[in-house]
């Protein structure tokens, strides 16, 4: 529903294309444009088949405010990112998660939860974090008459540009899922939640190198060729570092950390664990290219990291869960994530015009960095008063 129009606002907004003013006036224009036309279809709908998809009653009409109170929130966010503001996006993003966990806790204490006030409660969450997210990028400073006077160029080009990442981010998402349905349908149940557990563990590699991206894109998108290059590099390499850190510890610690959490019943997750490792590493720096991809005004290259990878997990899985089950459609995701990677490295090379080997090569920089970072986080562990 957004387009992707949020990270082209962090784009042209760092490139000086467009001042903030225009950008939001594009944004505001699609927002609107959205609002109604899915206000409209949620009543269409209603009215023809009755109120009943996925929820039903009075929940169901929730429906017609929470898709553009989602919106509102990733185009605001979007701003702040834009603007170097991480403060105050974890304000908004704290006030939705806190008032959401309130307001039903709430209702339970009172003995009042059921599926409309929890519904009410998730999407309230999402007007609150808006009206947070709005005053946070201080509106008073903004020229009004600026924001509402013609914002189609704007519009055009965020839309452009966040449509070629957006198909990136659906094929990611069924990338991420199709082999759950496939594990599924081969191998049963029991055998989709073995895997599940493997796949949520291994995929916290991606904490890191998605906070990397994140922080990466309006600060690359606003550098020339070399300086943004050089950063990508040295992001890339340093979140492949910390991430290989954590998938030994990971690794060692899973067998005990699976059964503990988990239960004894799981402990055929171990084994996927282990398999998905590489290819979370692999896909980990693919994801802190994206950001430069993304900066150089080339999503659509990041989205054909994301297709090659797609395909080859298509292909994977359906020549090994039938043969190895579980284990196959780890293997197959590993791969997978790997020929993602290969690709996006593909496309760094190609639009960078930097070697590969300054991009894989450990640097001595990379390990002071590191070393700093410990003795920091050891003399604050330290530093602590004793209970």
């Amino acid at each position: 529903a957004n387009l992707g129009v949020g990270p082209a606002s962090v784009f042209y907004l760092n490139r000086g294309a467009y001042s903030l003013e225009r950008l939001l006036g594009g944004a505001t224009f699609l927002w609107a444009s959205v609002a109604v036309l899915w206000a409209l279809g949620v009543a269409l709908f209603g009215v023809l088949y009755g109120p009943d998809a996925f929820v039903s009653g009075r929940a169901f009409w929730l429906y017609a405010p929470a898709v553009p109170a989602v919106v509102a929130y990733l185009f605001l966010v979007a701003f702040l990112q834009g603007q170097h503001r991480f403060g105050a996006i974890f304000l908004a993003g704290a006030s939705q998660g806190v008032s959401s966990v309130a307001s039903l806790g709430t209702l339970w204490a009172l003995g009042r939860l059921d599926l409309f006030g929890a519904v009410a409660s998730w999407v309230g969450s999402f007007v609150l974090a808006d009206a947070i997210a709005f005053v946070l990028l201080r509106p008073w400073r903004l020229h009004w008459r600026e924001v509402i006077q013609r914002p189609w160029q704007a519009l055009r080009d965020q839309i452009r540009y966040g449509v070629q990442g957006q198909l990136g981010n659906l094929a990611q998402l069924l990338n991420y899922r199709l082999d759950h349905y496939l594990v599924g349908a081969f191998a049963g149940r029991a055998a989709v939640g073995h895997y599940t557990v493997a796949v949520g563990l291994a995929e916290s590699l991606w904490w890191l190198a998605s906070a990397v991206s994140y922080v990466l894109l309006p600060r690359l998108s606003g550098m020339g060729q070399r300086e943004a290059a050089a950063l990508a590099q040295a992001g890339a390499r340093n979140t492949f570092l910390v991430s290989l850190l954590g998938a030994v510890a990971l690794a060692g610690l899973s067998p005990v950390l699976v059964t503990v959490v988990f239960g004894s019943e799981f402990r055929a997750s171990v084994l996927p664990l282990a398999l998905l490792l590489p290819g979370a590493l692999a896909n980990g720096v693919t994801i802190v290219l994206g950001s430069y991809l993304y900066s150089r005004g080339r999503p659509l290259y990041q989205t054909g990291a994301v297709l090659a990878a797609l395909l080859a997990t298509v292909v994977l899985d359906l020549a090994l869960i039938p043969w190895l089950e579980v284990p196959g459609a780890a293997i197959a995701s590993s791969l997978a994530y790997n020929t993602g990677l290969a690709t996006a490295l593909y496309f760094y090379r190609r639009v960078s015009g930097q070697p590969l080997s300054r991009l894989l090569t450990v640097q001595a920089s990379d390990l002071d960095l590191l070393r700093e970072v410990w003795r920091g986080l050891w003399r604050r562990l330290r530093a602590r008063p004793e209970p």
